[in-house]
């Protein structure tokens, strides 16, 4: 689960919740809202507005699937949506997640073949997202911004520590059920006036390293691997965070679209030597791609990073190119 990056005063936002257990929720989940640096003792905040709901897709199979089918054949195709994911259950016990790559009526194509077989109307095809609305005006309110949020200085929040360096401003309480089972789980989110977005394609990618398109595993050709740059987004913001850099906030997007380009590469490339017994090599070397691109980038040079949120550029401190 992703933390939500909420938008200041935009109307009509939800947060949201994918369980990971194989089952839809029962009942109504309920959520409590903390600042990130609080416990559960602590006052929970007045975030929300109205009651959690679950995704209400829950219709049947309309024609019997087989392992490696990439199409169902529902009941009715009505809320079901494209990237989204759903648990297709069968009366047998098989259970799996699939994600939904496309939507025509009541034709599902997936991301990946199934692997297991589902029989006609006894097999359950379900939504598992919960989510809640956000209260407009507390997304409103400049207080609530998660490089404000009413404590010490941003200066002081800045430099503080490695450990409150990228932490998340708001932690989110879900209580839910799922097959008679009541648990609870966690996400965070923060409420900034500019979101942190992928901006690069895949055709950026291979404009870079010809012919990465091409060697996509089959299961990702059909978006053109934007589910390998999405997580290479997400790999470079951790990489970032590990160097203490406000990645989040990176004003300069040409720097963070550069290494999305090197990392998706390297992702594609350890694809490769784990799934085909391509020559290491080919993986050090990507590695080593990345490795400088990122140190030219991030380590040695002074980045423009917005310190507040709120769009003007600032100084990031120079990290050395080699550290403890």
């Amino acid at each position: 689960m992703r933390h939500a990056e909420i938008i200041f005063g935009l109307a009509s936002q939800s947060f949201y919740y994918d369980p990971p257990e194989l089952g839809q929720p029962s009942g109504t989940p309920t959520v409590q809202i903390f600042q990130g640096g609080s416990d559960d003792v602590a006052t929970a905040l007045t975030a929300t507005t109205g009651s959690c709901s679950v995704d209400a897709v829950s219709t049947t199979l309309a024609v019997a699937a087989s392992t490696g089918d990439k199409t169902l054949t529902v009941a009715a195709g009505t809320s079901i949506a494209r990237g989204k994911r759903y648990i297709l259950a069968g009366a047998d016990g098989h259970c799996e997640q699939v994600e939904c790559a496309s939507i025509t009526g009541v034709t599902v194509g997936l991301k990946h073949p199934l692997i297991n077989d589902y029989a006609i109307t006894t097999s359950t095809f379900q939504g598992t997202r919960i989510s809640i609305s956000v209260l407009d005006s507390w997304a409103a309110d400049t207080a609530n911004l998660t490089d404000i949020l009413g404590g010490p200085s941003t200066e002081a929040r800045l430099i503080e520590s490695d450990r409150a360096i990228g932490a998340a401003g708001y932690r989110l309480r879900w209580s839910y059920t799922v097959d008679s089972v009541a648990t609870i789980g966690v996400s965070y989110a923060d409420l900034v006036r500019y979101q942190a977005k992928n901006l690069v394609s895949p055709l950026d990618v291979d404009r870079i390293f010809p012919g990465w398109i091409d060697r996509l595993p089959p299961d990702d050709r059909a978006d053109q691997g934007r589910a390998f740059i999405d997580e290479a987004f997400q790999a470079v913001k951790m990489d970032a965070l590990t160097d203490a850099q406000l990645v989040r906030r990176m004003r300069d997007t040409q720097v963070v679209a550069e290494l999305v380009k090197y990392r998706a590469n390297l992702l594609s490339v350890q694809n490769h030597v784990m799934h085909n017994g391509q020559d290491s090599a080919s993986l050090a070397m990507a590695q080593d791609l990345y490795d400088r691109r990122y140190n030219s980038l991030i380590r040695e040079p002074k980045v423009a990073v917005d310190q507040t949120g709120g769009g003007a550029n600032g100084e990031a401190e120079r990290l050395p190119v080699f550290r403890r």
